[in-house]
């Protein structure tokens, strides 16, 4: 009895005494407690706004650039030199070629280009026959060329070329245009100071020049008077990543100041190819 007592009065006691332990149990303070901030789902996240565009903006401007592969960069090369060879391919039956020096070097898109050389002109076997008859043809003798010419590149890459061992290399594939004067030793012999600069600049020869080449003159050749040239075509540069360079070049004659300097050569082709190495 008095056993079952005891056990009643603890079952009654016991939430009482968890109550009271709860109450007297510290509470954190208000500085201490973690402040917790209810999630806002209607807010955005605004931190890229600032850098988003529109996809019609996008399409309608550069996104970046893409690079290309260069072997040789001849753009950013101060000076290149080299030699040059010509053959000369007029309307006659005289051989003529030629051969001299260059040198060459970038401005901005555009390659400059100065040489000077030497023209050898002889006759053939058709000449000395034509000698024998009342005819002539339109020829050059002997002498010495200044070019001044511009090329703009119209293509340009990496090749490989076909043997294995054989180095990439930079191709450019210009478009080129050249003015050429022409100087003839001794043809101004026996004129006075003013007369020879006079005829310097004069676009074409003068009788007195024309008469001092008749010695030199190739046999059936009647000499033409032009001094002056203007050649257009197109070329191929061929840069290795040394520096050395090659380039064949095709040119024509561009009768557009025929009627000043009284070429009568018409239309001619010069082939040539230049050899050297850019700095």
């Amino acid at each position: 009895m008095i056993r079952s007592l005891l056990v009643l009065l603890v079952l009654l006691s016991s939430p009482r005494a968890v109550l009271a332990a709860e109450e007297q149990a510290p509470k954190p303070s208000p500085e201490t407690a973690p402040e917790t901030t209810p999630a806002d789902p209607e807010k955005a996240d605004d931190t890229l706004e600032g850098f988003r565009t529109p996809l019609d903006a996008l399409t309608e401007r550069m996104i970046g650039t893409a690079s290309k592969s260069v072997r040789f960069d001849w753009r950013k090369s101060t000076l290149g030199i080299g030699l040059i060879g010509s053959e000369l391919l007029e309307r006659n039956n005289f051989g003529s070629t030629r051969l001299g020096l260059l040198a060459r070097r970038p401005f901005g898109k555009f390659m400059g280009e100065l040489a000077i050389s030497r023209a050898f002109t002889w006759g053939t076997d058709s000449t000395e026959k034509l000698a024998l008859t009342p005819y002539r043809q339109y020829g050059r003798p002997s002498r010495i060329e200044l070019d001044v010419n511009v090329g703009y590149p119209l293509a340009e890459g990496v090749v490989t070329a076909l043997p294995g061992f054989f180095p990439a290399t930079e191709l450019v594939f210009s478009a080129n245009a050249g003015f050429r004067y022409l100087f003839y030793p001794g043809a101004m012999g026996g004129m006075k100071f003013q007369d020879v600069a006079t005829s310097l600049l004069a676009p074409r020869l003068s009788d007195h020049e024309l008469g001092q080449l008749e010695p030199s003159r190739p046999g059936g050749m009647q000499i033409d008077p032009a001094r002056y040239g203007l050649l257009a075509g197109i070329s191929v540069d061929v840069y290795f990543g040394s520096g050395g360079f090659l380039s064949p070049r095709a040119m024509m004659a561009v009768p557009l100041v025929g009627v000043v300097t009284g070429t009568g050569l018409g239309l001619w082709w010069e082939l040539s190819l230049a050899a050297g190495w850019t700095l």
